[in-house]
């Protein structure tokens, strides 16, 4: 977690964060978590932001040759996300029991727990991202737990994660830090 902490740019985040312990046999056999019970729209924003980065080297080169087209496709683009936000939003479950705000980064996170973690436990990890109607299933590796308060401090890497997923959270966390550029720049 150290080395990740090093590795990657990390910014605290408000979520909305479920876990399950899982054995190596459950990761072994999925890449995606399906111990939690979720809607179809849940992972819809995860998903159409993931063709988006496949095809966005294919807008830039239709934009070369022909920008009207390009200009037609981005707005089409446009339309999608909205159809897909609007979805997501009306069917992603905000348990605002469940909301704290995490540390974040492309290579894990750190949160708090009410239980103690050994080192080394697999996770199923379940992310809401309320502000951009996200959903992400993951699983992580237990790399710190220490005592904090009457609760625990900890520090996962993610495990077996889809490169679709790692570039969704780059740009998660690049969209934050510009957030807080202005922030810092108008307040």
């Amino acid at each position: 977690m150290d080395q990740d902490r090093r590795q990657f740019y990390r910014i605290d985040h408000p979520v909305v964060l479920d876990y399950k312990i899982v054995s190596e046999a459950d990761v072994a056999s999925s890449s995606k978590p399906y111990q939690f019970n979720v809607s179809p729209y849940f992972l819809l924003q995860s998903q159409l932001s993931g063709i988006d980065a496949e095809c966005q080297h294919l807008v830039y080169k239709i934009a070369e040759s022909t920008p009207h087209l390009a200009t037609y496709l981005q707005h089409l683009n446009k339309k999608i996300d909205l159809i897909g936000r609007t979805l997501a939003d009306s069917q992603l479950e905000v348990d605002s029991t469940h909301m704290q705000i995490i540390n974040l980064s492309e290579g894990g996170l750190s949160f708090t727990a009410e239980e103690a973690l050994e080192l080394g436990t697999l996770l199923a990890i379940k992310l809401v991202f309320p502000e951009n109607s996200l959903g992400l299933l993951l699983y992580a590796e237990v790399q710190r737990c220490e005592p904090k308060e009457q609760n625990f401090d900890i520090g996962i890497a993610f495990h077996k994660m889809p490169e679709s997923c790692r570039t969704l959270l780059a740009r998660l966390i690049i969209e934050a830090q510009a957030r807080e550029r202005q922030a810092q720049l108008h307040g």
